[in-house]
């Protein structure tokens, strides 16, 4: 992976837009001594596996040198902003191109400058309190 795919997964990470996952149990499944029974709909929030500090170290942190060394399982199991599955998102892969395109332009063409604001929230989405107000400017 190069370093712009490093930086698209941070950002998926840290500011998936994804609320929550409907899925139906197929099988009971046990859970700490619990049963959830076969048929039930589970909620997966992805924001969960995506800030488990069992899982990311300083999982709060934008660091997309993280991924260098995160392997494939932990993709597979933990990280999931199109979902997962057979069911994962089928324009993932578009989303992804489509992201590394805006970085490109919007990073080589424009200079952003703070005004303010910035105050991070999570309601589990990434938000910013009072907004986050910035100037935009040609090179």
């Amino acid at each position: 992976m190069t370093f712009t795919h490093y930086v698209i997964n941070e950002t998926l990470r840290l500011g998936n837009f994804l609320p929550g996952i409907f899925r139906r149990t197929i099988a009971d499944i046990p859970v700490d001594g619990y049963t959830i029974p076969k048929g039930w709909i589970l909620l997966i929030i992805p924001a969960v596996h995506h800030l488990d500090p069992n899982t990311y170290e300083d999982p709060l942190a934008f660091n997309p040198w993280r991924w260098k060394n995160i392997g494939r399982n932990t993709m597979a199991k933990k990280f999931i902003p199109f979902g997962g599955g057979n069911r994962a998102c089928a324009g993932a892969e578009f989303s992804r191109v489509l992201v590394a395109v805006f970085l490109h332009v919007w990073l080589a063409k424009y200079r952003l400058t703070k005004i303010k604001g910035g105050n991070v929230a999570r309601r589990p989405l990434l938000m910013f309190k009072n907004g986050f107000y910035v100037k935009v400017s040609e090179k």
